[in-house]
């Protein structure tokens, strides 16, 4: 059971932003379960009796560092200790840790709580494709684990590539409809006049060119699950069809006289402000209120920055098929992006450097830092080093990478790393 205590007297946060409350949790150790309510200000943590957050872990000096409490976040610095501060793997002197991030003072691992947004969470660090062990990633995994034991339509809502139809992916291998399709239709990728026909089939002979009856997304998903990606693109016109399908589970293929009945559990995601869309009437009320009966929201990017450091490595995995360690500096940079494409653009700027080369720098100081172009730089050269280090010399490494020798050895002095490198082909 967990134990609270509170360090001091509860001040309220200034300047509105950030929950208001903030929790020290710790997740091991033998004082593991205690949960100290972070104040305002700054709290000093270590083993004194002099300490605002006491531990009584060996491995913690007794002065070991000060948390300052901030809109959003926590100033972590370490106060020359003996074992030091970690954060997102890496030491540290002085960290901006986000609410909901974890750090480790020795072997002691704690979690920055929210208070006001306490939500069960997992314990998993991924889930059937979504990656990540951070606070709000844990959230999600729990509420999909939730939803999928019933059979009710979900909306999911995200920032464009946050990993909607990952997310729908995943409740949809967590039900017991995992053997069954999923199907997945794009409201926005199907122009206006074939979108009824792809989404319900039509009969032979319903248009010109139908020369034979062709079944839609909906027939398709037969008892599995039918995946309405941006549905917000839905034209006002198909709407109505949208809505009696979701009510009562029948719909026409075009050019049809009969109704036909689908099983299919429906969900929806949107990256569009569909409330808005209704007050402007571009978006049917009722059909909103019949798709939102459960709500998912899929975090942006920005609000995990713990994670980014695990997906970097295992998208530059997946494209190379070798372990790609990351230096801390590089962590660094990647976590100080602010990632406005979210995991795709991640994804995008790992491929970049692991084709090598592939990058342009900054083309203007107004750019925000570091560029995309430094970032890229960063990964390209953790990569280079990975690739050197399996490798008992630089012609296995270029057939590796798939690039001539010749510009595997410009790319190591690009990056300061050709010292040596020429011996081991000798």
């Amino acid at each position: 059971m967990s134990v609270e205590h509170t360090l001091t007297d509860r001040q309220t946060p200034s300047g509105g932003q950030g929950p208001r409350e903030v929790f020290v949790e710790v997740r091991t150790g033998p004082d593991q379960g205690l949960r100290f309510e972070l104040p305002d200000g700054t709290t000093t943590v270590g083993t004194a009796s002099s300490c605002g957050l006491r531990l009584t872990d060996r491995s913690v000096s007794r002065e070991h560092a000060t948390f300052e409490r901030l809109p959003g976040h926590v100033r972590v610095t370490d106060l020359s200790s003996k074992n030091g501060v970690k954060y997102l793997r890496a030491k540290v002197k002085e960290a901006l840790v986000p609410i909901g991030g974890t750090l480790s003072l020795g072997r002691v691992e704690l979690q920055l709580v929210p208070g006001a947004q306490a939500v069960v969470a997992s314990t998993r660090a991924g889930l059937h494709g979504l990656l990540g062990s951070s606070l709000p990633m844990r959230q999600l995994y729990a509420q999909l684990e939730k939803l999928a034991a019933g059979d009710g339509t979900a909306l999911l809502r995200g920032e464009s590539g946050t990993g909607k139809e990952l997310a729908a992916r995943a409740l949809h291998q967590l039900s017991d409809r995992a053997k069954k399709p999923f199907v997945v239709f794009d409201c926005a990728a199907t122009s206006h006049e074939l979108i009824e026909s792809e989404l319900f089939g039509h009969e032979k002979g319903a248009f010109t060119g139908a020369d034979r009856a062709r079944p839609g997304a909906v027939t398709r998903a037969g008892d599995g699950t039918l995946f309405l990606d941006e549905v917000g693109e839905l034209p006002l016109e198909l709407q109505p069809k949208l809505l009696r399908l979701l009510e009562s589970k029948t719909y026409r293929p075009v050019g049809g006289n009969a109704e036909l009945r689908t099983t299919a559990r429906i969900l929806a995601s949107t990256a569009r402000d569909l409330e808005a869309m209704v007050k402007a009437m571009q978006f049917r009320q009722d059909l909103f209120f019949r798709l939102a009966v459960l709500v998912v929201e899929v975090p942006p990017l920005r609000a995990r920055l713990e994670d980014v450091g695990a997906l970097a490595a295992q998208f530059a995995s997946e494209l190379s098929g070798g372990d790609v360690p990351l230096a801390p500096a590089t962590l660094a940079s990647l976590q100080c992006h602010p990632w406005p494409g979210n995991v795709r653009e991640l994804r995008n700027a790992v491929h970049r450097a692991v084709t090598l080369g592939a990058w342009e720098p900054a083309r203007s100081a107004s750019q925000a830092l570091p560029s995309y172009g430094e970032l890229v730089a960063a990964f390209e050269r953790d990569y280079l080093k990975a690739l050197l280090s399996r490798h008992p010399n630089v012609s296995s490494a270029a057939r590796e990478a798939k690039i001539a020798r010749s510009q595997f050895y410009r790319l190591l002095d690009r990056h300061g790393l050709r010292g040596g490198a020429s011996d081991r082909d000798q």
